[in-house]
């Protein structure tokens, strides 16, 4: 009786511990977490889960030379992130979007900097639009009916010295399109993930 009253406790034990995460875990899952942060934690919830002196709370760069009100988790380090708080909720600081800063972050899905649009194309399951280059916004992908839609902010940049007309300015261009593929685009900078709470 005694043992099976154990065994009981510790099949409970599992169950209770399922879903958590370990605090050294630097897995991101798309839609659901960054390591321990999920859509809905606040910047408290955050702290209790990688301490205090682990975040620090400032402006973070944003588009067009402005500052958001966020904060820097790890900063300095390989697991450095760029948390972005809700604009609807800024007071309550509750997470928005996170920039993986640190290279030690792994995305689940295999997503990672310097992929090109083939590699990206086949993560999101279909082609997608990538906006003309040399503007403030140039580079980003919009993955509107795929897999990443709604869920990740990526920039591609050319790796070749010359760039078409063509392929500059306020547009968007299928990742299909062959002169884009030309200029051999790849992931470059920080990926953004969204994590607003439905």
């Amino acid at each position: 009786m005694r043992t099976l009253t154990c065994l009981l406790l510790a099949v409970s034990a599992l169950v209770l511990h399922a879903d958590e995460v370990d605090p050294k875990d630097n897995t991101i899952v798309l839609g659901k977490r960054v390591g321990l942060i999920k859509p809905g934690m606040t910047s408290t919830d955050i702290e209790r889960a990688y301490g205090k002196a682990s975040v620090k709370h400032e402006d973070i760069p944003g588009a067009e030379g402005e500052t958001i009100p966020g904060a820097r988790l790890f900063a300095g380090t390989d697991r450095e992130l760029e948390i972005i708080w809700d604009p609807e909720q800024e007071k309550k600081k509750v997470v928005f979007d996170v920039r993986v800063i640190g290279a030690a972050w792994k995305f689940e899905n295999g997503l990672k900097p310097g992929m090109t649009l083939a590699e990206v194309e086949k993560i999101n399951g279909r082609p997608f639009k990538v906006a003309g280059f040399e503007w403030d916004y140039g580079g980003y992908a919009n993955f509107e009916g795929g897999k990443l839609a709604n869920k990740v902010g990526i920039r591609f940049n050319p790796t070749t010295e010359e760039i078409p007309e063509y392929l500059i300015g306020d547009k968007e261009i299928s990742s299909a399109d062959k002169k884009l593929r030309a200029a051999k685009p790849v992931i470059e900078g920080a990926i953004t993930v969204f994590l607003k709470a439905p």
